[in-house]
């Protein structure tokens, strides 16, 4: 699985970073015809005020830094008439194109050095010992400080007896660059001089054997560390997971038991068991948290010991550097960092210095950059259903009325839903800029992204529609998820409740989805309260005082039995006579109910109205018919057939 995820993000990473950036920073050494494209995509540019600032390489690691002036004394090249942000973009480059070429320049020398090692003294002269190669080394590596056009460059020649060659030049810029030392152009070019003899010598002492050996057993031992700890992991992850699985079970079976205790449950017993199923869904989302943190805590261990095993051999450095990032600060004054960042592994100091610096001074690699999104995304996500839990816990202990503890599940599902997209918006529009700014996106694409997104525009009204229609559903509290509604001819129960659709399961079991943006008219058959509007028709002979006599001893017994007493929110109210019709006298009652309890207090309440009107020996109207016909004639009359 951790070899999964490291090949997921090295693979997302080759397939957005482009061709020859991938290419130059693997192969440090290898150059193209079109030099400029290269380097203005393989060596990172900092700003600093008025200043480009470019690391200079060496088998991957930083040696220095190399500066360009952003000022308005732009190059020849470029007419009154070009465009401002191409002269910017000129200078940008110029200050990548120097970087490229001293790096070019000390890997020549760096491989002559190596040549010499082994075709002259240890083939010709037979000198195997490190310490006197070394020595030979620096009598036949000749570096200077030349003073050239009102400045001073550094000039390397190896061997001694070869033409010197100018590696480096002292700017106006590199003179402006803040430090902590002196700006005199002497002074910086001295700098030079010595870090290039010591980053030089000290890279051709990491392409001996002795060393070599050393680092491979400490890779050895990291790649043991890694797996270790990533097991462990693992370990915490499979147990969280069961621990997952205890409580999506006991969740289910209070959600069953819920279901089988409907008719008979309280107010406050509805309050407990929302209490129950709120703790419950709370400690799976802590759960999942966790197990989410364990799970990203492996991919940033294999991401980050991946570049680490890269750093520790100059061959693989570069890639390390692609892996991890370049940083651009100097060497640490902070104690803390010197020991926990510096001395373990420079290679290390890059995320601490883009956290630092807030990306300012760092630049982080493109796999490590997509590993981070991945992780922020889903961290951000995960705090959010925690988040959206606890406050739907902490709402529930504080809400006394019934439909506000029934609003609760929905609007933290809503919750989580909006969060959901912020994200998304919010990383997508991360993603574009940081597109942008790599260079990937060129005009001709622009162009069509931007048409291609006019077009998912005016495609997504509707989408926007429904997503608007659901937020002033939940904000206006139309209804919420197990109410019982009517949309146009559709009655069913709310069973989901999305920002885009709203389903509802009616009496034949049917889901029916409905868009948001189509709900205009809903009748909410639950909400607040329930009520019974029950009629019933009685015959023209029954007496009508006894007949609601009847109804009103009924209507209270059911009121006052104890299993129902706790669904009725009121007495029963007798209306009166509401009609005369052919098939009997009309008699409506009301009863007030809880939320949802209309039907079975109804069907409870026919059951034993009907008992006692047999008792009571009341019949029901029904339909009467009268025949009048004349005795002198033998066939009825059709003109003197009524009825009522």
């Amino acid at each position: 699985m951790q070899l999964g995820l490291l090949g997921l993000f090295l693979g997302v990473g080759l397939a957005l970073t482009p061709a020859s950036t991938a290419i130059a920073q693997i192969f440090p050494g290898f150059d193209s015809e079109d030099t400029e494209a290269i380097y203005s995509l393989t060596i990172p540019t900092f700003s600093a005020g008025n200043l480009f600032i470019a690391p200079v390489f060496l088998d991957g690691s930083r040696i220095g830094l190399v500066t360009a002036s952003a000022s308005t004394n732009f190059s020849s090249n470029f007419s009154s008439g070009d465009n401002i942000q191409q002269q910017y973009e000129f200078q940008k480059n110029f200050a990548a194109s120097r970087a490229y070429i001293i790096h070019n320049k000390l890997q020549k020398i760096l491989y002559s050095m190596h040549r010499y090692t082994q075709q002259v003294l240890v083939n010709e002269e037979g000198i195997t010992d490190l310490a006197v190669q070394e020595s030979r080394l620096r009598e036949n590596l000749v570096i200077d400080v030349v003073a050239r056009q009102n400045s001073h460059a550094v000039t390397i020649g190896f061997p001694k007896e070869d033409v010197p060659e100018v590696i480096y030049t002292v700017t106006r810029s590199d003179i402006e660059r803040p430090r902590l030392t002196s700006s005199d152009p002497k002074a910086v070019a001295d700098r030079a001089a010595i870090a290039i003899e010591t980053n030089l010598l000290s890279a051709w002492q990491q392409r001996q054997h002795p060393y070599l050996q050393k680092q491979a057993k400490k890779a050895a031992i990291t790649l043991v560390g890694i797996s270790f700890v990533s097991l462990i992991a693992l370990i915490l992850q499979k147990f969280l997971d069961r621990r997952r699985r205890r409580f999506e079970a006991h969740l289910a079976t209070l959600e069953a038991n819920q279901n089988d205790e409907i008719l008979s449950q309280s107010p406050s017993s509805d309050s407990r068991n929302l209490s129950r199923h709120l703790k419950l869904a709370k400690r799976i989302s802590f759960n999942a948290l966790y197990r989410s943190l364990f799970f990203w805590f492996q991919g940033l261990l294999w991401v980050l010991g991946t570049g680490y095993l890269f750093y520790l051999f100059y061959w693989t450095r570069p890639f390390a550097n692609w892996i991890v990032g370049v940083s651009i600060v100097g060497e640490p004054t902070n104690n803390i960092r010197q020991k926990f960042v510096y001395e373990w592994s420079p290679f290390l100091a890059t995320p601490w210095d883009w956290l630092t610096s807030v990306g300012q001074q760092a630049t982080l690699g493109f796999p490590l950059w997509i590993f981070v999104i991945l992780f922020a995304v889903r961290l951000t996500l995960k705090i959010g259903d925690v988040l959206g839990d606890y406050l739907a816990e902490c709402w529930s202990n504080q809400a006394k009325k019934a439909r506000s503890q029934q609003r609760i599940p929905t609007l933290a599902r809503a919750f989580k839903n909006w969060l959901r997209v912020i994200v998304i918006f919010v990383v997508g529009i991360f993603l574009a800029y940081r597109l942008h700014q790599l260079g990937t996106i060129t005009r001709t694409l622009g162009i069509i992204l931007g048409f291609l997104s006019f077009a998912i525009s005016l495609a997504s009204q509707n989408l926007l529609k429904d997503l608007i229609g659901g937020l002033l559903i939940l904000w206006e509290d139309q209804y919420a998820v197990g109410d019982v509604i009517t949309v146009d001819n559709y009655t069913g129960e709310v069973e989901t409740f999305s920002l885009r659709i709203t389903q509802l399961r009616n009496l034949d079991g049917e889901l029916i989805t409905i868009p948001n943006g189509q709900i205009d008219v809903v009748k909410n058959l639950s909400s607040q309260w329930s009520r019974v509007n029950y009629a019933v028709e009685v015959s023209y002979d029954a007496d009508l005082d006894a007949v609601m006599a009847v109804i009103n001893q009924v209507a209270r017994g059911l009121a006052q039995d104890p299993e129902w007493q706790p669904l009725i929110l009121e007495p029963p109210e007798i209306l009166g006579i509401d009609d005369l019709a052919y098939t009997g006298v009309l008699i409506r009652l009301i009863i007030k109910t809880q939320p949802l309890q209309q039907w079975a207090v109804a069907r409870q309440f026919r059951y034993r109205l009907k008992l006692a009107f047999d008792q009571a020996g009341i019949d029901i109207g029904i339909p009467k018919h009268r025949l009048l016909f004349d005795p002198d004639s033998t066939a009825i009359a059709p003109d003197n057939l009524t009825h009522n």
